[in-house]
């Protein structure tokens, strides 16, 4: 698994309501390459990549945080998948809901950015991003947050 050169993703506020303020971004492309060859593989493998944010913190002030259950994604598969396999993960929201019925949850624990129903149905190369939706109280204090997002690649029976 390989992340596309970046220097980070910045959110910029887009959509804020009466009940959010919003910031979007999109995460750079992950791509996820299989090269074994199908007689390698245990039957019944599948791959998953998962996603996880660390809290924000702002930068001139450590004490300003905002949750990572406030963070959501959209995960979009970019490349074709020949055998349907190969699927991005559901969206999910921000606990202050951004309308779509998404799960509410943020990315406080892992959630599914990507996978594989059986990884012998189809080996290469597959690609995926996100459109990532910030989505605090309207009251957050202002200022610069940096997190971490965490993903991880996981061959799984």
């Amino acid at each position: 698994m390989t992340v596309a050169d970046n220097n980070g993703v910045s959110l910029t506020e887009n959509g804020s309501d009466a009940a959010a303020r919003q910031f979007t971004g999109t995460l750079p492309t992950v791509t996820v390459t299989d090269t074994r060859l199908p007689e390698e593989i245990p039957a019944g493998r599948f791959w998953a990549v998962v996603g996880q944010s660390s809290q924000f913190t702002a930068t001139d002030d450590s004490a300003k945080t905002i949750g990572p259950e406030y963070l959501g994604w959209k995960p979009r598969l970019l490349s074709g998948s020949s055998t349907g396999a190969v699927s991005a993960g559901e969206p999910v929201s921000s606990v202050i809901s951004d309308g779509t019925g998404a799960p509410t949850v943020g990315l406080e624990v892992q959630e599914l950015l990507a996978s594989i129903a059986n990884s012998t149905d189809e080996i290469g190369t597959s690609q995926v991003n996100a459109d990532l939706a910030l989505r605090t109280p309207v009251d957050v204090a202002a200022g610069e947050y940096h997190s971490t997002l965490t993903l991880s690649l996981f061959n799984q029976s």
